[in-house]
């Protein structure tokens, strides 16, 4: 999972971001280690808030502060900017590189200090301000304030190496909570024990079509004919699926008798939005599926078995057959005549 807050991400140029450890190597594999932090701050430093977080009017502006702190040995020179949040395919958090145009929260910041230069083992503090649009649409917008280190790596290309810390504005007016399950796709693994169960993996998309920023319970359930061995399955809590975005997952169902068609129910049951419990507040996403968990080993035993008693039977017809064509013993009245 891709987290920025408190983290470092390492990219090149036209490429994805790739998580690191907190502590970031400089590129070009020299000894000293260069790490830096970025927090909320007042004017005065840091604060206690571990994120930005909002709640605003449409038309507003709004003034704050960030600190970042170079925890190395040596001067560095870094760049501040806003991006949008986005979701990676499997439901981690990230921000747009910087040449991928924000059109949302990371175009609304304002960083008085594009550019920064913070001693060695000290703190500078940055004033920033949100400009919200009078046209903003409600609900949550998700972003990151990023202090990011670009230098030359071993190949000809530029490596950015990013810190940064997470910001959520919430903008007044009327909340949508609706998400969808679309693209299921179920697939059923049998073994190679004729009388044994399988599974089925269920792949599928949950997609945030509402304005609230949402952590979800995905499961998965299934039942044969009549209801018949019927299982399920809950996953990992997605912890925040963004507006606008979707991730794909895929949950295992083990245990399961090839009994022919299954019936299979996806589920994704909203937990809280904004640290908020839903509890039950808005309805959970649901798809239904169906797939056929056949056993090919049993059907390949029975073929099997079946071909066996094929052939004793043409077999005992052509023992018969040539039986019937085998001349008549001869008797003793036969021999006298």
């Amino acid at each position: 999972m891709r987290t920025l807050l408190a983290a470092v991400a390492v990219t090149v140029v036209g490429a994805v971001l790739l998580p690191v450890p907190a502590a970031a190597q400089p590129a070009g594999g020299g000894a000293e280690r260069q790490t830096w932090s970025v927090t909320p701050a007042s004017a005065t430093g840091p604060d206690g808030r571990v994120r930005f977080d909002y709640v605003v009017e449409p038309g507003m502006r709004y003034d704050d502060h960030l600190a970042v702190r170079n925890l190395g040995e040596r001067e560095l020179t870094l760049d501040l900017y806003a991006s949008d949040a986005v979701n990676t395919g499997t439901g981690g958090f990230d921000v747009l590189a910087r040449d991928e145009p924000s059109t949302v929260v990371g175009d609304w910041v304002t960083v008085s200090s594009p550019r920064l230069v913070v001693p060695a083992r000290d703190t500078v503090v940055v004033p920033f301000s949100i400009k919200v649009p009078a046209d903003a649409e409600p609900g949550d917008h998700v972003g990151g304030l990023v202090a990011a280190l670009t230098s030359s790596g071993d190949a000809p290309v530029d490596v950015e190496r990013r810190v940064g810390s997470r910001l959520y504005v919430r903008v007044a007016g009327p909340i949508d909570a609706t998400v969808r399950i679309e693209s299921v796709a179920p697939t059923y693994r049998g073994t190679l024990n004729p009388a044994g169960t399988g599974e089925v993996d269920v792949t599928y998309t949950i997609v945030n079509d509402g304005n609230l920023r949402m952590s979800l319970l995905p499961s998965v359930s299934l039942s044969g004919l009549f209801g018949l061995a019927e299982r399920s399955t809950s996953g990992e809590v997605l912890p925040e699926l963004l507006p606008g975005n979707a991730v794909t997952l895929t949950q295992t169902v083990t245990g399961v008798w090839p009994l022919g068609p299954l019936d299979i129910q996806v589920k994704a049951e909203p937990v809280t939005s904004a640290t908020q419990t839903l509890g039950g507040a808005v309805e959970p996403a649901t798809a239904e599926a169906s797939v056929w968990a056949v056993s090919w080993t049993a059907l390949g035993t029975i073929a099997l078995f079946l071909g066996i008693l094929f052939a004793l039977w043409r077999v005992r017809r052509k023992i018969r057959a040539l039986r019937s064509q085998l001349p008549a013993p001869r008797t003793k009245a036969d021999s006298a005549a």
